[in-house]
């Protein structure tokens, strides 16, 4: 199930905002995708009770009303998907929304054997390949996560782990410390491209110390030479969702933060 609540606002409208950007500057429209976290097409919301929400329905509510000229991007994929409570679709699916299944190519990576079977349904005939594995396992060259040979569109490459910790190295739902120097190969192939193209990393429920978050980000950004752009919104309890965009060959504006969600660092 979703959360529903405003982690999946973050995410899905910093998402939204970012691919649709590199889709235009590509000239042709096309984006390639890296999905480390792919859930089902679509799944109804879990339980609400405490979540912080108000950003999260406010675009719910504002895309069943008919389009305005300067609606927010996820508005509009909002309304495009039909999302709702009921049924609240995944990165791919508001990509496929804003972008075109037929521009899309790349991979997405779910553990979940019945959610990798939907996903490879709702993707057949497409140039956008799901993977019942952990990401960990698709970043080598060849795999799907992986930079292609001769890449010729832009790229967009996003993670949503549960949260981060400088602890173990479990191949399970976190972001370690551990995992920089996967990470930063795989990162710093698609940079070496020359495609411009931007890697979007999000973590959940971040208490009072979020500095190893943040000087992990820092290190990445060095190895694969990008520079980061980054944003947050409270979460229940006083702890926060952080997001941060690596960008490469793009530069995205001072007010490109999506509304309600906070520019910087905390």
């Amino acid at each position: 199930m979703a959360k529903g609540n405003d982690g999946n606002y973050l995410q899905h409208s910093v998402e939204v905002e970012a691919a649709s950007r590199l889709a235009r500057i590509g000239g042709d429209g096309r984006l390639h995708i890296a999905m480390t976290h792919g859930m089902a097409p679509f799944e109804p919301f879990g339980g609400r009770a405490g979540q912080v929400r108000g950003h999260l329905d406010a675009a719910l509510t504002a895309s069943r009303e008919p389009s305005l000229p300067g609606d927010l991007a996820i508005v509009a994929a909002y309304r495009e998907t039909g999302a709702s409570a009921d049924n609240y679709p995944n990165s791919a699916e508001l990509l496929r929304s804003v972008i075109g299944a037929g521009n899309l190519s790349g991979g997405i990576t779910e553990i979940d054997r019945t959610k990798c079977d939907q996903l490879s349904n709702a993707w057949a005939g497409s140039r956008v390949v799901p993977r019942c594995s952990s990401w960990r396992r698709e970043m080598d060259a060849g795999r799907i996560l992986a930079c292609p040979e001769n890449l010729q569109a832009p790229w967009f490459f996003t993670m949503d782990p549960m949260t981060y910790t400088d602890g173990n190295a479990a191949d399970d739902d976190k972001l370690h410390r551990a995992d920089m120097d996967l990470l930063s190969v795989t990162l710093g192939r698609y940079v070496k491209s020359g495609q411009p193209g931007i890697a979007a990393l999000f973590v959940y429920a971040m208490w009072r110390e979020r500095g190893p978050f943040w000087k992990f980000i820092d290190e990445l950004q060095d190895r694969i030479g990008a520079v980061s752009v980054s944003f947050w919104l409270t979460h229940r309890g006083g702890s926060q969702n952080l997001a941060t965009l690596l960008c490469s060959g793009i530069e995205l504006p001072p007010a490109f933060a999506p509304a309600g969600v906070n520019a910087g660092r905390t």
